[in-house]
């Protein structure tokens, strides 16, 4: 008996040209997807600076802030911080005779995002003594963490204090001794170190450091 060999049909053309267009189309998905990924990243990048600014710092950095009971800096001198805000004010903390509150900021920490209003209230009621200048100073500023950048999240609340911002080697952070926020740190009119304190404090804390600072002028 003869076997007769089964021929496979010819392929049709029309298969062919929709494989070749379901490749083309992957390929050209694909090219559009990478060139959107590199406009993110360079956009990113080119937004990096926002949140940023440029930090003068002249003496030492105080001791990490680890022991609030038995904490290394108090009595010495504070380095000399210099910087602006996000509108190129620029501030100064120096030993200029007058006693300073300063509150340490990170855009992306709940305790905070908790505070700010609370200190932006007391400010309002007229909290702040006569006599003593405060501070703020945005510091961990990560655009990859929420709640970025943090003059659009402090704008939003209405803050009013003079804003310091970091650079983005934390040298303000470092100056100041922080480990974690929010971050307050009481100066006496030569600059040293009265008391460091972290944590939400609310409205009794904010008292009691302020009332602090007016006092250790004598």
């Amino acid at each position: 008996m003869t076997q007769r060999t089964q021929r496979k049909p010819p392929a049709k053309k029309g298969s062919n040209l929709s494989t070749l267009w379901w490749i083309l189309g992957g390929v050209v998905g694909l090219g559009l997807i990478i060139l959107l990924a590199i406009s993110i990243a360079g956009e990113q990048e080119l937004d990096a600076s926002i949140g940023f600014g440029e930090i003068t710092m002249e003496g030492d950095p105080l001791p990490l802030f680890a022991d609030p009971l038995n904490d290394a800096a108090v009595g010495l001198t504070a380095a000399a911080v210099s910087g602006s805000d996000w509108k190129g004010n620029q501030y100064s903390i120096t030993a200029d005779g007058r006693p300073k509150l300063l509150v340490l900021l990170a855009h992306w920490c709940p305790h905070c995002q908790n505070e700010v209003p609370v200190i932006q209230q007391w400010i309002n009621d007229g909290g702040l003594p006569e006599g003593v200048d405060m501070y703020s100073l945005t510091v961990f500023t990560d655009q990859l963490r929420p709640n970025w950048p943090p003059q659009d999240w402090l704008e939003a609340e209405g803050w009013t204090l003079p804003v310091i911002m970091d650079d983005e080697i934390g040298t303000a952070a470092a100056a100041y001794g922080m480990a974690s926020t929010p971050m307050y740190v009481v100066l006496d009119g030569d600059n040293k170190v009265v008391q460091r304190i972290a944590g939400e404090i609310g409205v009794d804390g904010l008292n009691a450091l302020s009332q602090l600072a007016l006092e250790s002028v004598g």
